[in-house]
């Protein structure tokens, strides 16, 4: 079956239709931020005379990791405050070691008023700048409980920026304020929502989560591709516009993420590259998708000698705010061969088409890489499908020729770098070499396409040894066509070695031996990208093949789209 039609079906089906979420954060600034409290307290110095009511603040700190993650809610642990852990069956005991994650908790009780002590804060520091309409500041879900008072102010360093006061009605409240650039933020808690508790704050985010339905977006294109083969690697992209009525400014920032969903179900995820205000309530996004950003995206590449694909997928997908899910088909895959300097997406083209694996982002917070179906799974019956189901022709691939690829260390010697250098640079190579080194200079970093070195002025001469490249090539035709030949050439597939090339040679070949595709509109249904299904045409019979590309047209009831099914 299909990975992607298991479902757990809810009690009550959702109708909501189209729904984008836009999570309008300032983005990585969590995970570039550094929670932490600071205590009262005297720091001892020669000649220090303490006086009534002196307690200067200190240097002493205690960090708060658990607030830079978004999987925290408070865990159920059951305290000794009035009128708290309901006998339920939802609270436990708080367990005598390793704790879970739960994240700010004062050590401080609000009195019976709700009033906390003075002093009763938390900072955040940033290690760069950033820029958001707010703060959602989420608290104890589970009971309630909440801060009901508080100050919130934003710095530019050392130089205030912003301070507002805020009175949350609700476990989940966003703190709306507009501030650019800024790399510290702190909280001072006031009030709690019940008397004789604690400030619970289990998660920050530096901005807001805004869901737009079907009657407030206007002109919505979503279209998604995959290639069964892997030759390529599709962007897929979302442009609509928003009308809104909302009073809260949009940041529209790059990367900035936007969840697709449709009654319920996760379209795809999307992430921004450019945004426009067009009127007073008129705003205009255009996203692209995972391997959008990967594309922007620079990956170091290197000579492979087995390494094995999970172990180089975490190093493309380093870094990244978005996971990968690899089929357990690949977990053993060896790699052999090259992959230049170049983007992230074009290292997962020459991984994903070396291995036989189809890259898709579709109803997926991330990126799949799973081998290309065979099995039938979904069908569009004649009432869905409509009129003008067309058949297209591609050219007829009559042979497939492709190139195999080895890399062998020889001792020839080239100078890859001679400068005068004060400072570091970055050398890319437009080859592979093994065995680098320098006089004049260190080799902070590097690997067979790069090398990251410092000087103190002097000239800097870099070496490194050469790779014999040896090619040939293996060719497979269809021996009906002796007439009009038409050899398809893949050259430039840096991870066909002699182990996966007869496989690879096969995969293309039979791909291209299925020319036609059944292009038209249908009512989609469950049906998704990369499920084989079948359809019928009217007047050719019932074809059967892989939807290779949905354009997206969605009312309130149903999604009609433009499919590609490739035979």
């Amino acid at each position: 079956m299909f990975f992607k039609l298991i479902k757990t079906l809810d009690d009550e089906p959702n109708t909501e239709g189209l729904k984008i979420v836009y999570d309008d954060l300032a983005p990585y600034a969590k995970e570039n931020s550094f929670p932490f409290i600071w205590h009262d307290g005297l720091v001892p110095y020669v000649g220090l005379v303490p006086g009534a009511g002196l307690v200067p603040r200190t240097y002493t700190e205690e960090e708060i990791p658990s607030l830079k993650r978004n999987d925290v809610t408070y865990p159920g642990y059951a305290l000794c405050l009035p009128r708290f852990a309901l006998l339920n069956g939802q609270y436990v005991n708080y367990p005598a070691s390793n704790p879970l994650p739960y994240g700010y908790l004062s050590e401080v009780l609000s009195d019976e008023e709700g009033v906390l002590p003075d002093g009763t804060e938390i900072s955040i520091r940033f290690n760069q700048k950033f820029t958001s309409v707010g703060v959602t500041l989420t608290f104890n879900d589970l009971s309630g409980d909440h801060v009901s008072e508080l100050t919130m102010s934003w710095y530019e360093d050392d130089e205030l920026l912003s301070s507002m006061d805020f009175t949350p009605t609700s476990a989940e409240f966003f703190c709306s304020n507009y501030v650019i650039h800024y790399n510290k933020i702190t909280i001072q808690f006031k009030k709690t929502s019940k008397p004789y508790r604690p400030v619970f704050l289990t998660r920050i985010d530096y901005g807001v989560y805004r869901d737009f339905l079907s009657n407030e977006t206007l002109d919505t294109n979503c279209i998604q591709e995959i290639n069964a083969i892997s030759e390529n690697v599709s962007i897929n992209t979302l442009t609509f516009t928003i009308r809104t009525r909302s009073n809260i400014p949009f940041d529209l920032q790059k990367k900035q993420r936007l969840g697709v969903y449709f009654n319920g179900d996760l379209i795809g995820n999307f992430y921004l590259k450019n945004g426009s205000r067009k009127n007073r309530t008129d705003y205009y996004f255009d996203s692209h998708d995972a391997n959008g950003v990967l594309d922007g995206n620079e990956y170091a590449g290197g000579i492979y000698t087995g390494e094995k694909v999970p172990d180089v997928l975490d190093e493309i997908f380093s870094g990244e705010d978005f996971p990968y899910y690899l089929d357990d088909a690949y977990q053993n895959t060896q790699l052999y061969g090259y992959i230049p300097y170049t983007s992230k997406r074009n290292a997962l083209v020459q991984i994903a088409f070396a291995i036989g694996a189809v890259v898709d982002t579709s109803n997926t917070d991330g990126v799949a890489i799973y081998p290309q179906q065979t099995e039938k799974t979904g069908e569009f019956t004649a009432n869905q499908a409509y009129d003008g189901v067309t058949l297209e022709h591609s050219d007829i691939v009559t042979g497939i020729r492709l190139t195999i690829h080895s890399y062998q260390e020889i001792d020839e010697t080239q100078e890859l770098y001679n400068e005068a250098l004060n400072g570091t640079a970055e050398i890319v190579f437009s080859e592979p070499y093994h065995d680098l080194s320098i006089t004049g200079g260190t080799i902070e970093k590097s690997g067979a396409n790069f090398a990251v070195v410092t000087g103190n002025g002097g000239t800097a001469t870099l070496t490194g040894k050469k790779y014999n490249h040896l090619k040939n090539q293996i060719l497979k035709e269809n021996p009906d066509i002796v007439f009009n030949k038409n050899i398809k050439e893949v050259t430039d597939a840096t991870l066909i070695h002699s182990g996966n090339a007869q496989q690879v040679l096969e995969r293309i070949y039979n791909y291209y031996q299925r020319a036609e595709s059944v292009v038209g509109d249908v009512l989609l249904g469950d049906k998704k990208l990369g499920q084989v299904v079948s359809i019928g045409t009217g007047y050719d019979g019932e074809r059967v093949g892989t939807i290779e590309s949905i354009d997206y047209s969605f009312s309130q009831r149903e999604i009609k789209a433009r499919v590609n099914i490739h035979e």
